[in-house]
């Protein structure tokens, strides 16, 4: 007769361990940039009301000045095509990646989100965004793997489409797009806007996985080391107790 006690005794074991397990491959929230790195956007177009000074834009340069904890700094500098600076030029923000706040404000729409994140992973502030797509894109001539936000946000006044692209390992912004329908009379009015790097020195360096992101994998490991013994053991002792 099989020893159903013992198979219990293992079950319970395994979800013990699991219980334990599970938490560390929770979104790990941090940061992916280090003081000095940058990154520069340019093929600025706008079109439709609010948005056509875009394609007046000549550059928007964000630079890391500080990085505390999940707290990364900013500072903002940018011209117009015709040399004048834009405005906020000269200017810094403070985001943290954890809670998705620049300058302690909630942000949904932030140039920077942590690193490393996978698809399904949410985007803070909680309960707002999450991780569409995790893949391979081609930017400047280097092949880097990103994270996609494609959101879809419907109301009876307007219909917008927003698109953001994440480098993985830096956090950093790589590209965005919006598109807005108003339903306005007497026909309905389309707006939108992109833009896209045009320089950066972040490809430069690569981040390595976090201690505490090794631990995930370790710990993944022992827990599937342990369920395959035990199963092997179990049938051991059942064969056994048949025989």
């Amino acid at each position: 007769m099989p020893n159903y006690k013992y198979l219990l005794s293992i079950i319970f074991a395994t979800v013990i361990l699991l219980a334990l397990a599970l938490p560390a491959f929770a979104a790990d929230y941090n940061s992916g940039v280090t003081v000095g790195q940058y990154v520069k956007y340019g093929n600025f177009t706008g079109n439709g009301q609010g948005f056509e000074t875009f394609n007046d834009y000549g550059f928007l340069q964000l630079q890391v000045t500080s990085v505390s904890g999940k707290d990364v700094t900013l500072l903002s500098t940018g011209q117009f095509k015709n040399g004048t600076a834009l405005p906020g030029d000269g200017t810094t923000a403070v985001w943290n990646i954890e809670t998705g706040t620049q300058d302690g404000t909630p942000s949904t729409q932030g140039p920077i989100i942590a690193a490393n994140l996978n698809q399904g992973d949410a985007i803070p502030p909680p309960g707002t965004y999450s991780v569409n797509q995790t893949e391979s894109r081609t930017y400047l001539g280097f092949s880097r793997l990103v994270n996609a936000l494609n959101v879809e946000i419907n109301t009876s006044d307007y219909n917008s489409t927003l698109t953001y692209v994440y480098d993985k390992l830096s956090g950093m912004i790589l590209e965005s797009s919006t598109q807005t329908i108003t339903q306005s009379e007497p026909q309905p009015a389309t707006s939108s806007y992109s833009y896209s790097i045009i320089e950066t020195n972040i490809f430069n360096s690569t981040i390595t996985p976090s201690s505490f992101q090794l631990t995930q994998y370790i710990v993944f490991a022992v827990v599937l080391i342990f369920v395959a013994v035990a199963i092997v053991i179990f049938l051991f002792k059942r064969r056994r107790n048949h025989s």
